[in-house]
């Protein structure tokens, strides 16, 4: 088992990926492309009901994943 900290989290909110919820790994995270996953999957961004992306972001879609 293993455990990480990010200086860019704070309160489960990433700060590096314009406020989306912090998800280990996805685009933008100072983690993505430097680890793999299990499923080989790699997490989109996800952000709080009533806000989203900056511009230039990825849109969420349905499925998760970014269009």
């Amino acid at each position: 088992m293993s455990s990480w900290s990010c200086a860019y989290d704070e309160g489960g909110i990433c700060h590096k990926v314009a406020g989306a919820y912090c998800r280990p790994g996805m685009k933008g995270c100072i983690l993505f492309g430097k680890v793999k996953f299990q499923d080989g999957i790699v997490p989109a961004p996800v952000w709080p009901e009533g806000s989203g992306p900056a511009a230039g972001e990825p849109q969420p879609s349905s499925n998760g994943r970014p269009t």
